[in-house]
């Protein structure tokens, strides 16, 4: 046999037993996407629409974003953002009772996916009226750390954490477990005198 047939036999004999190393090796698991870990799309619970409505009836409050539920990003979070204003002449009597409030319907809504990361809740002070605040609201609400604390302003938001790798997220989603599993209870509507319009007499907290 010459030295170019030998090389080539040789060359053959490498190509097969690689080949068969391959064939043999155990197939690598793919992962599963974030999507399939995150509860979405429940059998109960509200829709978003309805969960926006919800906000929306409370006097004085017009919203003007609420969004969320969509899939994942790529690093598996998903949240919603929640934005309202206070009409002019209203007076938000009790705050901490409207973020609850807010933080609940979200919690609630059933349609899409669950929310893992936060809830941005932000709030805006039509012109002339006094400065809402916000992050006070947020803490007596018991949603957020009472060590946050932000000047009032007419433009302002605060971040509810969800993310159970947070501390102060894996405390808020032990207060949701409390009454069940996700989606969450629709809460019961506000009780009037959450929210004053001018001078009428203000409800007891």
């Amino acid at each position: 046999m010459s030295r170019a047939n030998r090389l080539i036999t040789q060359v053959a004999i490498v190509a097969v037993v690689l080949l068969a190393h391959i064939s043999c090796a155990a197939p690598v698991p793919l992962r599963d996407p974030p999507s399939r870990s995150i509860p979405h799309d429940a059998d109960t619970g509200q829709t978003l629409a309805e969960a926006r409505e919800a906000v929306e009836a409370v006097p004085g409050i017009s919203v003007t974003r609420f969004a969320g539920g969509g899939p994942p990003n790529v690093k598996g979070n998903t949240g919603y953002s929640v934005a309202f204003t206070i009409e002019p002449g209203y007076t938000l009597v009790s705050g901490d009772l409207l973020i609850d409030y807010i933080v609940r319907n979200v919690w609630a809504v059933g349609e899409g996916y669950m929310p893992n990361t936060q809830i941005q809740i932000s709030s805006r002070t039509a012109d002339g009226e006094p400065f809402f605040d916000l992050a006070a609201a947020a803490v007596g609400s018991a949603w957020l750390n009472p060590k946050a604390s932000f000047t009032p302003s007419q433009h302002s938001t605060v971040v509810i954490p969800l993310s159970a790798e947070d501390p102060e997220g894996a405390r808020n989603l032990m207060n949701f477990k409390r009454d069940g599993s996700w989606p969450g209870v629709i809460p019961k509507p506000l009780p009037d005198g959450t929210t004053r319009l001018g001078n009428s007499p203000a409800a007891a907290r």
